[in-house]
Parts: C-alpha cells; structure tokens; sequence
C-alpha cells in the first residue's frame, strides 16, 4: 500500500481539501503523513524517514511542495520527490494558464491533475511534456448537521466568497500603454457581452486578430498576461448579482472580503461577514434558505461551494457549466441562471425563497445523489486508482 504525503500550513481552503482528502485516504487504510509548509526545514528529517522509494505519493494542491520549498528541493540535487521517486499528484484549482512560470522545472513523476474539463484540454495541449490527462472535480463534505426545514431559516440568501473592486484592475489594463489597454478592453467587453465564452477562446481570437499567426509559446506567455481579464469578469459578475438581488429588495448576506468596496449596491437589503475558514462557512449556510454561486468561470467543472452547500441541506442558485448540467439536473439541489440574464435569476430567488417546501424537496434529491458522487471519499477512491495504474 502506498505512502501517502498532504501539504498543511498554506492556504486555509487547500488545507481542508488536503485534510477532507487525508481523512478519506485513512479510512481505506492508508497510512498518511501530514507535512507542515511553516516548518518545512524542521519536517524534512521526519519525512525521510517515513518516505519509502517507488512506494510514496505526494497528493497537493496549487503545487503546495512543489515550489523548491526549503528541504523539499536542493538546487544541486533537485527534489526530494525525485531522489525518492515519488509520484506527484497536482490538483490545480485554476486554469493552468494561471501557472505559467510555475510549470517548469517540476519533479519527474508529476501529474497534473485538472478541475474543470477546458482546463485539462489547455494543459495536454500547451504543457504536453507533463502527464495531465486527469480531470477530478472538488468535492462537497457533510458537517452531520443534520436536515433543518427551510422555513425555520432566514428568508434570505448567502454567499461565500471574496470580492475585488473593479477599480483594482486599471492599472493593469493601462499598464503598457493605450493600444494594449484597448486590446484588453476589447477581451473584456467580449466577456462580458458573452458569458458562456472561455477566457482563453476570446484571447486567442484577440491576438489572432492583432499578430497574425503566433506559436504556441507565444500565446501560452499571452495567456498568462491576461489573468487580470479573468479576475476582472469574475468580479464583475459577482458584483452584479448581489446588486440584482439587493435593488429587487432579496436580502443577501456575503462571507468575505473586500465586499465594503462594491458600489451601487441597496444597503438595507445587504449584510456582510469577515472572511472566515471554510467550516463556519458551510455551518453558515445552514442558516439561511439559499445559498449563491458564481462560478469562477469554468465553463466545463464545478466548485466546491456547490456540493457542500447540497450536502448540508441548503439548495443553491448557480451559474451554468456544461459539466454542472450533466452531474446534476434542475432541481437536484440546484437550481441554474445564465449570467446574461440576472433579472430572471432574481426572479427566482424571490420565488425560491418564498418556497420552502420546494427547496426542502430539492435539497433531499440533490443530497441523495451528491453522496454517491461527489464526497471526497469518492475523490480519494478515483486517485487510488490512478495510482494503481501508474504503478
């Protein structure tokens, strides 16, 4: 049985993943060691020990370990992942374009691991020399609150998530001069004029338009130039349907930061949260009749939000993605709108809300289904199998 390796000690959200995963992994009998990011140094002698050659997997997130971390990597003798020939398992949870720099220079049994369906086919086309072939969704965790009815709870919806004033992103868009500034523009209005779009279609209509033809070099550096674009449509859309809701008087509470700076927005009908971990945000939900998702533009996955949400008896309104459309139908604890339509989505979280039993029926569906599906549990049994077969 393999030896398993998890990275705690970085970002709060991919410190759960890792424990949600960990704590799978061990109910199946694995042993686990849980490496400590804030005292790499003082670990290292410790996972030596307990590292065994060709029979040790590291499973991370965002590269956690495999960014030459003290210990973790000499620049003589390279990796210690290499030294014990350990396999690395990579769930990036952006699009690989937002990795550019960091794709280079990794360890010899690394395998790139996708969370939305474009994402995967980017990477096997720009970063072929990689094995990344896999496609594994986040997944939801039951806290066992247990199933509270919908109308003992706040008429009100909630999401949990960061927001960035748009503001923010001027100087980048400025940043070169004019002519740029009206190139990213344009990728923008694009976005924005049609959401279903993926940010590296747009971008490689954009410079097609402007340079002719460009090898693949050339656009994966374009592509990583325009992580701005993402972030500024992603918020955009964010911003725009708290305000929908809040202007139709839907009361809306947000979990994060950076919400103070949205303008345009109807006080009366808005509460905000500090950011917190990711536990007090699912005990949250369980507080209020309806939970909010915005994707982060993936247009072929899901996100976390989503199943955790479902699986703690809360049904959630979502944007639509093709991979969201087949795992779990209208009803099944969701329920979708479409981006360019958020008068109709404020529609329906007023007629939702006032619906109880309606949420109550969809949640007990949807729950059913993601249990079967969609828990970590059955994340760590698909990994176990690919390492099976990459023995």
């Amino acid at each position: 049985m393999k030896k398993l390796v998890f990275m705690q000690g970085g970002v709060e959200t991919l410190d759960y993943f890792s424990r949600q995963l960990a704590t799978a992994f061990q109910r199946q009998g694995y042993p686990v060691f849980l490496f400590s990011l804030s005292d790499a140094a003082g670990q290292v002698k410790k996972l030596k020990k307990y590292l065994k050659t060709q029979e040790s997997v590291l499973i991370t997130f965002n590269f956690e370990g495999l960014e030459k971390e003290d210990g973790l990597y000499d620049r003589q003798s390279g990796y210690l992942w290499d030294e014990y020939k350990v396999d690395c398992y990579n769930i990036a949870v952006d699009h690989p374009y937002y990795y550019h720099d960091r794709l280079c220079d990794l360890p010899k049994r690394y395998h790139h691991i996708s969370i939305d369906r474009n994402h995967r086919l980017y990477f096997q086309k720009y970063y072929s020399q990689y094995d990344g072939k896999y496609f594994l969704p986040l997944a939801g965790n039951d806290l066992k609150l247990g199933a509270r009815p919908a109308k003992e709870r706040k008429e009100a919806v909630l999401f949990a998530g960061n927001y960035t004033r748009l503001s923010f992103f001027e100087p980048y868009i400025q940043g070169i001069n004019e002519e740029y500034a009206v190139f990213y523009r344009k990728m923008i209005e694009e976005l924005l004029k049609h959401p279903k779009r993926t940010v590296e279609d747009v971008v490689w209509d954009a410079c097609k338009r402007e340079m002719g033809d460009f090898l693949d070099d050339e656009f994966k550096a374009a592509m990583h130039k325009t992580i701005f674009v993402d972030m500024y449509v992603r918020n955009y859309y964010r911003g725009e349907a708290i305000k929908a809701l809040t202007r139709e008087d839907v009361p809306v509470c947000v979990i994060g930061k950076g919400w103070e700076e949205l303008e345009g927005v109807k006080k009366s009908c808005f509460t905000i949260m500090p950011q917190t971990d990711s536990v007090t945000c699912m005990k949250a939900m369980y507080d209020y009749r309806l939970c909010l998702n915005v994707l982060p533009w993936f247009k072929d996955g899901a996100h976390d939000r989503i199943f955790n949400s479902i699986l703690n008896h809360t049904a959630i309104l979502s944007d639509e993605s093709k991979y969201l459309k087949e795992e779990l139908k209208e009803g099944e604890g969701i329920f979708y709108y479409r981006l360019d339509y958020l008068e109709e989505m404020v529609k329906k979280a007023g007629e939702l809300l006032q619906n109880p039993a309606r949420l109550d029926e969809a949640v007990e569906v949807g729950n059913d289904k993601i249990k079967k599906v969609h828990t970590w549990e059955q994340r760590a049994y698909k990994l176990e199998k690919w390492m099976e077969e990459n023995e």
